[in-house]
């Protein structure tokens, strides 16, 4: 509860001094806008997590605030579940154990530079919380507690007709807490 604390306090201090940086800015430039985005989110689970999970899938909704012309401040939140491979599956099955996946909702905080109009590069940390406790494993990788989260990530930002893109994004996402749960993950979102 303190990190989700700390960190929905760090959020709120970004925020306000993003908001006296864009006071500023509109006196230099016209400010840009703040830009939301929903999207669908796969991962593909690395290092312990494989040999339990062969995919993870969700949706997550994320917020971008300009801090300058080429930065800004995101935070973002969802919901991914993790699927038990098939072997794992058939084993609790044979003794007679329902098999379900485990299932968080990350929630993140961090920012993004855009490298160029369209490239960019970032990275967020936060929380996953379990909320529904898989079958298997233990601490993170059972889908039960609070684990930190992290996710260093590039993507593309696509315009479309109007203000709208296509974000496209891949990051490396670590959750810890006693054990990691690692994924390679790739989110495509209609940014708004």
């Amino acid at each position: 509860m303190k990190k989700l604390f700390l960190m929905f306090t760090i959020v709120a201090v970004t925020a306000s001094a993003v908001s006296a940086q864009r006071t500023t800015t509109k006196r230099k430039k016209a400010a840009m806008p703040t830009k939301f985005s929903v999207g669908l989110e796969l991962g593909a689970p690395t290092g312990d997590a494989k040999n339990l999970y062969n995919v993870g899938f969700g949706g997550s909704g994320k917020i971008e605030i300009p801090a300058t012309p080429q930065f800004a401040i995101t935070a973002t939140a969802g919901y991914t579940s993790f699927y038990l491979k098939d072997n794992v599956k058939n084993a609790l099955n044979a003794f007679g154990i329902k098999a379900k996946p485990a299932g968080y909702i990350p929630l993140k905080a961090g920012g993004k530079y855009y490298v160029s109009p369209v490239f960019y590069v970032g990275g967020e940390i936060g929380a996953a919380i379990g909320i529904q406790q898989s079958t298997v494993g233990y601490g993170t990788l059972s889908g039960h507690g609070t684990a930190f989260a992290y996710a260093p990530g590039i993507g593309v930002s696509i315009p479309l007709i109007g203000k709208s893109a296509i974000d496209a994004g891949i990051r490396y996402e670590g959750w810890s807490q006693n054990g990691q749960l690692d994924q390679l993950a790739l989110r495509v979102a209609y940014k708004f």
